[in-house]
């Protein structure tokens, strides 16, 4: 089982991924055109902006069994292949797996289930892309991609895991959590702010997701959930108008 990181960033130098001591393949959006390649790194550059046009990129550009969803400022557990290795062994049917993600002084990222599960259509909302590890033969067989038009430095700055793992499950692949930390990285100190462009994301990853009516009555519970929450920049009635100029948008 070949097992090899996707790693998404832009302009660095490919020197910094020397000291990786594992497969990676890198996919840089710059104008440089560099392409490099050796035993253990493979490093493209494309003249082109988006988080999910980058991944995408690395799904297809990688030939091996496995490939880990990875930004530029992650640090592996030494043993991740193994612990990737005995999940699939667990679950030899599944064609994604999510893990945990610890904080740089050991503790959980998020709260997490203690015991392994199947994904279903409410749990792929709290997985963070990082924490994905694709049979990347399944999903090229499937054709499920990342939708570009969300994601960081696309129309909608976010939602493109979950609607990545939605459309695997609408594909009939199966996913599974396994409660292994494979991954660190710090907690984010700033918070995430709810302002104009995250309910106007949220709106149209709801019309993404859903269809009918349905969109107008989750995106009143979304609203309601979210609302209260201090991070919150906006009032009830502009959050509640950028949510539906969200859902009209697409």
């Amino acid at each position: 089982m070949d097992i090899q990181v996707l790693i998404s960033t832009t302009n660095p130098d490919p020197k910094d991924f020397y000291n990786l001591n594992f497969d990676k393949l890198i996919i840089s959006q710059n104008d440089r055109g560099i392409v490099e390649e050796n035993e253990l790194i493979k490093f493209l550059s494309f003249d082109e902006k988006g988080l999910s046009k980058s991944r995408n990129r690395a799904i297809q550009e990688s030939s091996a069994d496995i490939g880990l969803i990875a930004d530029d400022d992650l640090i592996y557990f030494e043993d991740f292949e193994a612990k990737i290795k005995n999940a699939f062994e667990k679950f030899p049917d599944a064609d994604i797996l999510t893990f945990k993600i610890t904080t740089p002084d050991g503790k959980p990222y998020k709260k997490y289930s203690d015991s392994p599960f199947k994904h279903s259509r409410t749990s792929i909302y709290k997985v963070s892309s990082v924490e994905m590890v694709l049979k990347l033969s399944s999903i090229k067989s499937a054709g499920v991609a990342f939708d570009e038009r969300f994601g960081l430095g696309a129309t909608y700055s976010s939602g493109e895991e979950t609607i990545f793992l939605n459309d695997a499950l609408d594909a009939g692949l199966n996913l599974y959590f396994f409660p292994e930390p494979i991954v660190i990285h710090p907690i984010e100190s700033s918070g995430k702010i709810l302002d104009e462009n995250f309910f106007y994301s949220k709106g149209a990853l709801i019309r993404r997701l859903y269809s009918g009516t349905l969109n107008i009555i989750i995106g009143i519970i979304f609203l309601i959930k979210q609302i209260t929450k201090k991070q919150n920049t906006l009032t009830l009635t502009a959050s509640l108008k950028s949510i539906i100029k969200g859902l009209r948008s697409l």
